[in-house]
């Protein structure tokens, strides 16, 4: 070897190091679940919860994703879905759901501020139902969750300590059947979710709205979701103004599933580069130390054949591990495009480095810093 392929095997090493640690961490939170909370556990009293469901079209699966919120145990409730216009095909949906369970507790919102639709769409639709929500605790849950009936329960537990003023979920895909929903399975699982747990381990906020639950108490300390509008990424925004407030942001142990059937391989790309700009917004040196958790590529530069199928089958297993850690087992078809998948987020990761527009739900727009939404 010369001495470029020695450096570049010692941080392939250092980098399947650095995956295997996540992927031990991972196993540890979703075992002990409290590994990560410090100091004494206290009993708050039983709160009503506003689940505050942003809609627009129809995700995969919607109506099973809706019903699995029609059988929630051990919480008193409202489901308050948010959709922009009248027009919006998910309605129907959303009402085959309301009379296929009269005793739910769902309710819609239909519109807002207008003026809030030319900032981030998400955020004009949470506003318009915590308006109307009257829960002490605030649920944002996104249109493509899914989730089992003790779930939101056990979420929950985060708010005995009274120091907590955010929790968020980690979450898995689920119900794959094209390529580009398998290689989005395996974005999520082998890098979103160890990602989200190393980060908790470092007393980092990392908060992903997919699903996340915030007090009044913390969402009025930050001003309230209106303080976000022009924010791409509010989830975690929200995460630091948060903890900025004097709270506490937890990440709960709960893997709830993110629904995706069908997608383009152009489509997962792009959520990828979408998250990887986004990151890039918060902090570049953190953006750059994540090309450590992707040690394939680095293998593959070494030219080293045995070094690469190496670094192709540790990064196999720790995805296999990923899958039983958080109850979302691989397909031995899945498993073998763990490689490509590394590939292609290797390439994706370098995107943000020359380009900061995004298309988001049809719209188009530049990110700022700390992603401030800008003037495409």
């Amino acid at each position: 070897m010369n001495l470029t392929s020695l450096a570049l095997l010692f941080v392939t090493i250092v980098a399947l190091t650095i995956t295997s640690v996540q992927t031990v961490l991972t196993l540890l939170f979703r075992r002990r679940g409290r590994f990560f909370v410090p100091g004494p556990r206290f009993r708050r009293a039983d709160s009503f919860v506003s689940i505050l469901k942003p809609v627009c079209g129809l995700d995969d699966e919607l109506r099973q994703n809706l019903e699995s919120f029609t059988r929630i145990r051990g919480v008193d409730y409202e489901v308050i879905v948010s959709v922009a216009d009248a027009d919006d095909p998910a309605l129907e949906v959303v009402e085959h759901v309301r009379l296929a369970h009269p005793g739910t507790p769902f309710r819609v919102v239909i519109g807002g501020d207008a003026r809030l639709e030319d900032g981030n769409r998400k955020v004009a639709r949470l506003i318009a139902a915590a308006r109307r929500a009257k829960g002490d605790i605030l649920l944002i849950s996104d249109s493509n969750v899914r989730i089992e009936p003790d779930d939101l329960l056990q979420t929950l537990e985060s708010f005995d300590d009274p120091h907590v003023g955010v929790v968020s979920n980690l979450f898995t895909a689920a119900n794959a059947r094209s390529f580009g929903a398998r290689v989005e399975t395996l974005h999520l699982l082998g890098f979103v979710v160890p990602g989200c747990v190393i980060a908790a381990f470092g007393g980092v906020p990392c908060v992903v709205g997919k699903s996340m639950a915030i007090t009044r108490e913390a969402l009025g300390a930050i001003g309230g979701f209106e303080k976000f509008a022009n924010v791409l990424a509010e989830d975690q925004a929200i995460g630091l103004a948060v903890r900025e407030a004097g709270f506490r942001v937890a990440l709960s142990p709960v893997v709830v599933r993110n629904v995706v059937v069908k997608r383009t391989l152009r489509r997962a790309l792009d959520r990828q580069i979408r998250w990887n700009k986004i990151r890039y917004a918060f902090s570049k040196p953190a953006y750059a130390s994540e090309f450590l958790v992707n040690p394939l590529p680095f293998a593959i530069l070494t030219l080293q054949p045995s070094v690469m199928i190496a670094a192709a089958l540790i990064r196999i297993a720790q995805m296999a591990l990923l899958g039983f850690a958080t109850d979302a087992p691989l397909t031995w078809r899945e498993l073998a495009l763990v490689p490509l998948q590394d590939l292609l987020q290797f390439g994706a990761q370098f995107v943000p480095y020359f380009d900061d527009t995004v298309t988001w739900r049809g719209y188009e727009m530049r990110i700022g810093p700390n992603t401030e939404l800008l003037a495409a």
